[in-house]
């Protein structure tokens, strides 16, 4: 049912909204959030967080228990996140909310390539269990196809865009360049 209703969105961030709000309801958590990785700065960033968050997050990517999923590639509970060694306290300290458990799962492109994490926390009733996992790695399987696209279809938007505005400039350059010929040659002429 997500696979289709992803399907039907022509907006990348409309879509990850949907994508991270359906996956909260579905293990029935507080709040859920996608990390994408910045293969430039090694960064994973909200592209979409539920809550109200004023600013994106960012933290390495190897830090945390995103960070470990990212990092391992395979889906991690943590039911008492304070006691384990991965869990980054600062996004809680910043953000004011209290991290009870957590559920982190890699998503993949199709060619097996982890592009971020889908990460749930505070199970509404009780702890994550394997039963949720699944869920979100079936959902986050099911959905990477479709991200993987969009995320390539924003990629090439966002190139053509630099190519037109190369290309005005470079227009712009040129025509500056015939003006000043223009200008010039009667002066040429008369010496």
């Amino acid at each position: 049912s997500i696979s289709e209703d992803l399907a039907a969105f022509d907006d990348l961030d409309e879509a990850l909204r949907y994508l991270v709000e359906e996956s909260s309801k579905a293990v029935q958590a507080d709040r859920a959030s996608l990390f994408l990785n910045d293969p430039v700065t090694k960064e994973l960033y909200t592209k979409f967080a539920q809550g109200n968050l004023a600013h994106e997050i960012r933290i390495m990517n190897d830090s945390g228990i995103s960070g470990a999923a990212f990092q391992s590639g395979q889906a991690i509970i943590v039911d008492d996140p304070y006691t384990d060694s991965r869990f980054n306290q600062r996004v809680d300290e910043q953000t004011g909310y209290h991290t009870k458990n957590i559920i982190a799962v890699p998503v993949k492109t199709v060619r097996g390539e982890i592009i971020g994490v889908l990460q749930a926390l505070n199970k509404q009733r009780g702890r994550f269990t394997k039963k949720d996992l699944t869920l979100l790695e079936l959902i986050t399987t099911q959905a990477s196809q479709f991200l993987s696209g969009m995320i390539e279809l924003k990629r090439v938007e966002k190139l053509r865009k630099h190519e037109i505005e190369f290309l005005e400039v470079i227009s712009e350059m040129t025509s500056d360049t015939v003006s000043y010929t223009h200008l010039t040659l009667p002066t040429i002429l008369l010496v």
